[in-house]
């Protein structure tokens, strides 16, 4: 693989994250789809959780100029930089970061991996247990918007699919094998589901599935239980997600409930064998 991280920081460095903005650097394109590099190599190789999405959007290829420009003014080396850009960028922002948070500390998977609280999953000595990973790590775009389409069309789509293969699938066997896999949206989940079809995880690892942690809208809100179908306006969207967000929230009820309960050690006495 070429190495995209010194020509994206040496791209910063001449023209700052807007001259990145104009010139970004592009691992792939045609007629219909473009996919732009951020840094995301960096991985936790002793993650006990793992939480997919399906690619970077717009708000985080800003971002992780951002950083990157300003860690570099620092003198900060590749590896830092991608660490970086995994914690601060990735499942990162003001549109993400809160929702995200919200979510997680909902069901409090953060106590499943020895954790207080969601927040200090991204500190610096919280986030050595959890990977954020991406179906498409490489910002991926359709027709100049956000890749939102389901795993089919990924599939379907040689320059995509190619990607999926080798910076998701390939990298999954990289991870412990007793990891928890939460996926944010349908088309992540459908890529975890994928997984476990190949043979590269277990149907106990999955966790759940939660909806895009974005601030817009009403689904995280809904999802939280916070409102109630009848709070919904007449022609809200999320009214034609409900079935899934309901089946989404009562599997990762179950899911947590299910770990909690295999951690916690028989009440039962053990039998004496003569």
């Amino acid at each position: 693989m070429a190495n995209y991280i010194e020509e994206y920081c040496a791209r910063i460095r001449r023209g700052g994250a807007r001259g990145l903005a104009e010139k970004p650097v592009v691992i792939g394109q045609d007629n219909i789809y473009a996919m732009h590099y951020v840094p995301y190599e960096h991985w936790n190789n002793s993650a006990r959780l793992v939480i997919v999405s399906t690619t970077p959007g717009h708000t985080h290829v800003r971002l992780a100029a951002t950083v990157t420009e300003e860690l570099l003014q620092t003198q900060a080396p590749g590896p830092r930089i991608q660490r970086e850009n995994k914690r601060r960028v990735e499942l990162g922002g003001r549109m993400v970061r809160p929702n995200l948070i919200r979510m997680l500390d909902h069901f409090r998977v953060p106590a499943l991996i020895s954790q207080p609280d969601a927040t200090s999953l991204w500190d610096e000595e919280g986030f050595d247990s959890i990977q954020p990973l991406a179906l498409l790590p490489h910002a991926t775009t359709r027709r100049g918007l956000t890749f939102d389409g389901p795993l089919d069309e990924l599939l379907d789509t040689p320059m995509l699919r190619d990607v999926f293969q080798r910076e998701f699938l390939d990298r999954l066997p990289q991870y412990p094998r007793d990891a928890l896999y939460i996926g944010l949206g349908r088309t992540a989940w459908s890529g975890l589901e994928h997984a476990v079809r190949a043979g590269l995880l277990r149907q106990q690892q999955l966790l759940g599935m939660m909806p895009v942690p974005t601030r817009a809208g009403s689904m995280v809100r809904y999802f939280l239980r916070e409102v109630r179908e009848a709070d919904l306006s007449p022609n809200d969207p999320v009214r034609h997600r409900i079935a899934w967000l309901d089946a989404a929230h009562r599997e990762m009820e179950a899911g947590v409930e299910r770990l909690r309960a295999e951690s916690i050690p028989s009440a039962q006495p053990r039998r004496l064998t003569a």
